[in-house]
C-alpha cells in the first residue's frame, strides 16, 4: 500500500535551555510560537553565544511520520513546500536517501522554514517557528493525478492554518485519508472549517492527543473525545503521552494501550514516531491491537535520544 504525506517542510533545531531562557522572550512553555526569520535568527544566535549546543535535523510531523514508515518498509511520499535554497534541496535529499519518494514544491520567494524546539528541565518541548516557504501550500501547486495514484493521504493539521483550499482538494480526491490534528492553538482557530471538511469527506483516521482532542471536540473526558472523534472519522486514535493511548473504530472495535515507560531524553517526534509504527502495521493488516503496539514501540525508542527522527528499524530488536 503507498502512502502519500502532505505537510510543512521544516528543520528542526533542537537545544536544551531553561525555564529562565523562554520566560525572557516571553514564551510559554509548551506552546507553539511563530515568529518572523529576524527573530528566530536572532535568538538562535544568542543561544550559541551562551554556548548553548543546537542539534540541527530536517523534521516537520508528517515528514517525519514518512521516514520512519519508509525505514519500517512502507511505500512513502512526501509532498511539500520549500525555498530555493540549500536548507531546501538538502531537507529533500535526506528523505530520499531514507527511503522516501518526494514531490517537492519550490517557493523563489521564501527561506526554507525551521522549528526551534526548547527542552526545558521537565522534558517539555516549546516551539519557536518560522514558517518561511512552508506557511501556504497553493491548491494549485499539488497535482490531481499525484493524490490519485497513492493508496492513502496522511494530512496534519498544520496545513489548516493558511492552506485550507489545497486540503480540499487533497481530501475530494484522495482515495482515502489520515487526519493527524495540529496544535491544540490551531485546532482552536480552524474548527468550524475543518468540522465542515471532515463531515463531508470523512477521513479514514483520525489521529490527536488529549489536548488536540478536547479543543477539536470541546469536551473533557477521554471516552467523551473518542467518541465524538468517530463522528468525523472511521477510525480515532486518542494518544495521551505517559497514560498510554485509545484507539476506536465504528465497526466496534477498541483498545487501550499502556505507555512504555521511559527515561524520555527528547519528546520531539514522538506522536510522530507513534503514527509511523501505527499506520505501518494498521495498512498491512488492519489489528488495531498489533498497530497500537507497535506504535506505542517506535514512540518509546523515539523519545530516548535527541531528535524527531532518531528510531531505526533494528531498535525493534533490542527493545526492552
Amino acid at each position: 500500500m503507498k502512502i502519500l504525506g502532505f505537510g510543512q517542510v521544516l528543520w528542526d533545531l533542537t537545544v536544551e535551555a531553561d525555564y529562565s531562557f523562554l520566560e525572557e522572550h516571553g514564551f510559554s512553555v509548551g506552546g507553539h510560537h511563530l515568529v518572523n526569520k529576524e527573530t528566530l535568527d536572532k535568538i538562535v544566535e544568542q543561544l550559541e553565544k551562551q554556548n548553548h549546543t543546537i542539534i540541527k535535523n530536517s523534521g516537520g510531523s508528517v515528514a517525519n511520520v514518512m521516514s520512519n514508515m519508509a525505514k519500517l518498509g512502507s511505500l512513502s511520499a512526501f509532498c511539500g513546500k520549500h525555498g530555493n535554497d540549500q536548507d531546501g534541496y538538502n531537507y529533500m535529499k535526506i528523505l530520499e536517501d531514507e527511503g522516501v519518494e518526494t514531490h517537492g514544491v519550490c517557493d523563489t520567494a521564501n527561506s526554507t522554514g525551521q522549528l526551534l524546539s526548547v527542552i526545558t528541565p521537565d522534558k517539555d518541548r516549546t516551539f519557536i517557528v518560522y514558517w518561511g516557504a512552508a506557511g501556504v501550500l497553493p491548491p494549485e501547486m499539488v497535482n490531481v493525478e499525484l493524490i490519485k495514484s497513492f493508496d492513502v493521504c496522511h494530512i496534519e493539521g498544520y496545513l489548516m492554518v493558511n492552506s485550507e483550499a489545497v486540503l480540499w482538494k487533497i481530501f475530494e480526491n484522495a482515495k482515502r485519508t489520515i487526519y493527524d490534528l495540529a496544535a491544540y492553538a490551531i485546532v482552536d482557530r480552524t474548527r468550524p472549517v475543518l468540522q465542515k471538511i471532515m463531515k463531508k469527506h470523512r477521513p479514514y483516521i483520525l489521529f490527536s492527543n488529549i489536548f488536540e482532542g478536547k479543543s477539536f471536540t470541546l469536551k473533557e473526558t477521554t471516552e467523551e473525545i473518542i467518541d465524538d472523534m468517530l463522528q468525523y472519522s472511521d477510525i480515532a486514535v486518542l494518544t495521551l503521552g505517559e497514560d498510554g493511548v485509545m484507539v476506536k473504530t465504528n465497526d466496534g472495535r477498541y483498545h487501550f494501550e499502556k505507555a512504555i515507560k521511559t527515561e524520555a531524553v527528547d519528546t520531539t517526534g514522538a506522536g510522530d514516531s507513534f503514527s509511523a509504527g501505527f499506520l505501518y502495521e494498521y495498512l498491512k493488516n488492519e489489528d488495531i491491537v498489533k498497530a497500537t503496539q507497535l506504535g506505542v514501540k517506535t514512540s518509546s525508542i523515539t523519545i530516548r535520544k535527541l531528535g524527531a527522527r532518531s528510531f531505526q528499524k533494528d531498535q525493534l530488536n533490542n527493545f526492552k
